[in-house]
């Protein structure tokens, strides 16, 4: 079935300037960092922008590996996607979405410390054992959606980020990694350099002034952006007629760290929350047998919790809102 993507109205920005933000789109690239650039200039970049990109993060052959996932699961489970004539809310919102495939593709699990993006994220984090995973899915755009004029947003944020200093590390990580080539034409992402630090959009836009920018990222199928799940963005729509796919991997902090606030200089941060209320890690990896992969999945929701106690049971993973798409 046709997918087409519904407008939105620029709510977060200015209709009259523009229909998605301010319309103060960059005409310059994206700074770009090497598969194997030092984690610490990562890091310095990161602090200052929210957001880092990674230049040729995937093999060619993990990116075919991917693609090929795409268009057999595509075939064979067309309503995980959204492909079926009964799309839920999740898939309208976004295209083609599969939320979870963790749950029943095993062969997954090569991808979800991949050694590139994966190494700065735990620097970025804070160390090896301050990483927790969180969510896990794919991502398309289909040929022929239409433009959307996604607002911009943040992810999942905890309110001490305003407050708490230092800022970093930052409660929740983003990677997204192109399967396929982005250009101009294409859907893109699209990030406000900076905005982690502003409750708005509007507010990035005022307190910025002549440095408030709306940053295109453009590259080839194996880019990786990794951001501040605070940091504003957005969906750009191309010409509404290019196709795009992403893996989109989340990740939470760990962990007990020492922090100060404005009132006390003896303020400790705990864990992030759980992103979400309905992500499930299957039973593979949630009682894995190497203690370091427990530790990297132990943050569980309470649908998580009430599954395990259930000794895994398929029909209670059916009942719940993404537990079969």
């Amino acid at each position: 079935m046709p997918i087409s993507l519904v407008p939105q109205q620029n709510e977060s920005g200015d209709a009259l300037l523009a229909a998605q933000g301010f319309g103060r789109l960059s005409e310059e690239p994206a700074p770009t960092f090497s598969a194997d650039a030092d984690t610490k200039a990562v890091a310095t970049f990161f602090a200052e922008y929210g957001y880092a990109v990674i230049d040729r993060a995937l093999t060619p052959i993990e990116i075919n590996t991917l693609n090929t996932f795409f268009d057999v699961t595509q075939q064979q489970h067309p309503e995980l996607w959204g492909l079926g004539a009964k799309r839920k809310p999740h898939h309208r919102n976004q295209g083609l979405i599969l939320s979870q495939p963790l749950l029943d593709f095993p062969e997954l699990d090569v991808f979800l410390q991949h050694p590139i993006a994966y190494r700065q994220v735990e620097a970025l984090l804070g160390g090896p054992d301050a990483v927790r995973w969180a969510e896990f899915n794919f991502r398309e755009t289909p040929q022929g959606s239409g433009v959307g004029t996604m607002n911009f947003h943040h992810d999942a944020v905890v309110e001490d980020r305003f407050l708490r200093s230092p800022h970093n590390p930052p409660d929740y990580l983003c990677t997204i990694h192109y399967l396929t080539d982005v250009t101009p034409d294409t859907p893109a992402f699209c990030v406000v350099p900076g905005s982690q630090r502003y409750p708005t959009l509007r507010a990035a836009y005022e307190h910025q002034g002549q440095d408030y920018i709306e940053q295109p990222i453009y590259g080839s199928a194996g880019t990786c952006v990794i951001y501040d799940t605070a940091l504003f963005h957005t969906r750009l729509d191309g010409d509404g007629n290019q196709p795009r796919r992403t893996w989109h991997q989340y990740y939470a902090r760990g962990g007990h760290i020492k922090s100060r606030l404005p009132t006390t200089d003896r303020y400790v941060r705990s864990p992030s929350p759980v992103l979400t209320d309905w992500n499930l890690i299957p039973e593979r990896l949630a009682l894995h047998e190497d203690p370091r992969l427990r530790l990297f999945f132990s943050h569980w929701n309470s649908a998580q919790g009430e599954w395990v106690a259930q000794n895994f049971d398929p029909l209670v993973r059916a009942a719940m809102p993404r537990g079969n798409s």
